[in-house]
């Protein structure tokens, strides 16, 4: 009997590690399907299939490694997605997790530092953003070798981070680094070198060097068209990228039809990329309005694209943001140029109320508004129909 009962939960002990193993292998290949779909472009079934595993994870497993893993991965998801305010807490949750373990790696840490800059950078949080990316970088650089992919993120964040501050020249040694590692790397991470080229293109266009930065944003594309769906977000994205550049070099007619093509992908998926469309569509309000200066019909299709982005934007942020004030006063200035000066006045009146409450009359951008509203009020009795 004795036997028996030693026998027994033995059996079990045995029994449940060698099922807890399996478990574990089936939630580390879950795990490694949610970062492919996530790497192909398919955020929307990325995300669906790590809430049912981050709830099982939780369920089986409590707070542990896999568990950081995934909050890790619903950071980068909202990453991906355009949502860095969203990632931030995740990125946070994980890197707190991983930090309470015994054996906490500082190459995770680091990179988890190093994801939380981006996001912090992507969201203007740029003194933030430094700090982290060096705290990432000074750890990664006693773990690893200067020409490990891991460091190659480090340097990303970094350069993100002093792009945020206008330290461009810091910014493109600190990403040209980084994409020289990438491809020299025994594995490419194409999402990476897409990422890198796209920081390098913003990075030259602040500087002025406009046909750098069309190259890079080119290059950008052509990984991202090769590794995802012709309609793909990340697609979407790069598009709108090149689109900005072209624009910039008064390439009016390319840049448009790049950036209506971006406008129209983010459109196919809905309500979840509307705030991503409202980007796309004030470039092209701006595209237009600049093009309008020497071809004044185009003022009629700029008020088109600024009326379509202020409904969105006061559908999903109220009637009182400040974003929407931006673009009320964009639409304003295209209803004076097109002699509209009544309804400019009220459009243009209705933004500076909404940075007044913001801002306060004493801040300098409120008084330039005003000074403009002003202006308008002026001339806001010549056309009584509009």
């Amino acid at each position: 009997m004795i036997r028996r009962i030693t026998a027994v939960p033995f059996l079990v002990c045995w029994w449940c590690s060698a099922q807890a193993a399996q478990d574990s292998e089936e939630l580390d290949r879950r795990l490694h399907l949610v970062e492919a779909e996530r790497s192909h472009g398919r955020l929307a079934e990325a995300e669906a299939m790590l809430a049912k595993l981050q709830a099982e994870i939780e369920r089986t497993e409590g707070s542990g490694f896999r568990l950081a893993v995934a909050l890790k991965e619903h950071g980068l998801l909202r990453d991906d997605a355009g949502r860095p305010e969203e990632a931030i807490p995740f990125y946070e949750r994980a890197l707190a997790l991983v930090r309470a373990l015994p054996d906490a790696s500082p190459v995770t840490v680091g990179l988890l530092l190093a994801n939380l800059a981006s996001s912090h950078a992507d969201r203007g949080d740029s003194g933030v953003a430094l700090l982290l990316s060096t705290e990432a970088m000074t750890l990664l650089r006693a773990s690893v070798d200067r020409t490990d992919p891991d460091f190659a993120v480090t340097l990303y964040a970094h350069g993100i981070a002093l792009h945020s501050l206008g330290r461009n020249t810091e910014a493109l040694r600190d990403l040209r680094e980084a994409l020289d590692i990438w491809r020299h790397a025994a594995k490419q991470d194409y999402a990476q070198l897409a990422l890198i080229n796209d920081a390098i293109a913003a990075c030259f266009a602040d500087l002025g060097y406009s046909s750098q930065a069309e190259a890079s944003a080119r290059e950008a594309l052509a990984i991202r068209a090769k590794i995802l769906e012709p309609n793909s977000l990340g697609v979407a994205a790069s598009l709108n990228n090149l689109g900005v550049m072209l624009a910039r070099e008064q390439r009016f007619s390319e840049g448009r039809q790049t950036l209506e093509r971006a406008a129209l992908i983010f459109e196919q998926f809905g309500e979840s990329e509307q705030q991503r469309l409202t980007a796309v569509l004030a470039n092209l309000g701006n595209l237009l309005y600049t093009q309008a200066r020497t071809s004044a019909q185009l003022y009629a299709k700029a008020e088109e694209v600024y009326r379509r982005e202020l409904a969105i934007e006061e559908r999903m942020l109220g009637l009182s943001d400040v974003r929407v004030a931006a673009t009320l006063e964009m639409l304003g200035e295209v209803l004076y140029r097109e002699r509209a000066y009544n309804e400019a006045g009220r459009i243009y009146g209705r933004g500076l109320a909404i940075q007044q409450a913001a801002f306060g009359s004493a801040d300098p951008k409120t008084q330039t508004a005003a000074r403009r509203y002003n202006a308008l009020v002026k001339k806001m009795t010549v056309d009584p129909a509009r």
